[in-house]
């Protein structure tokens, strides 16, 4: 893959994790139409379970890209690789 793609996919990992970690907790997540209009969608949404579960998901997806920048810290000449004995 192209380093422009790697870093097209790092940056979108690190963008949508930082949006599903704080989503759950901003006042968007509690006024919109499903949740005004659906209360069974509200009861789920508004579960302190699934709002921790959204933000987990979040912070696994940041975690995601700081381990594909990790790797990719080779390609870009960050790192040498280690000597074979």
């Amino acid at each position: 893959m192209s380093r422009l793609l790697i870093l097209l996919y790092i940056v979108l990992c690190f963008e949508i994790g930082f949006f599903l970690f704080l989503l759950p907790w901003v006042s968007w997540w509690s006024d919109n139409f499903f949740v005004g209009h659906y209360p069974w969608i509200s009861s789920i949404a508004m579960n302190y379970f699934v709002r921790g579960a959204v933000s987990g998901v979040g912070l696994a997806d940041v975690w995601l890209g700081f381990y594909e920048l990790w790797r990719f810290r080779r390609q870009l000449g960050l790192v040498r690789p280690r000597p074979k004995r």
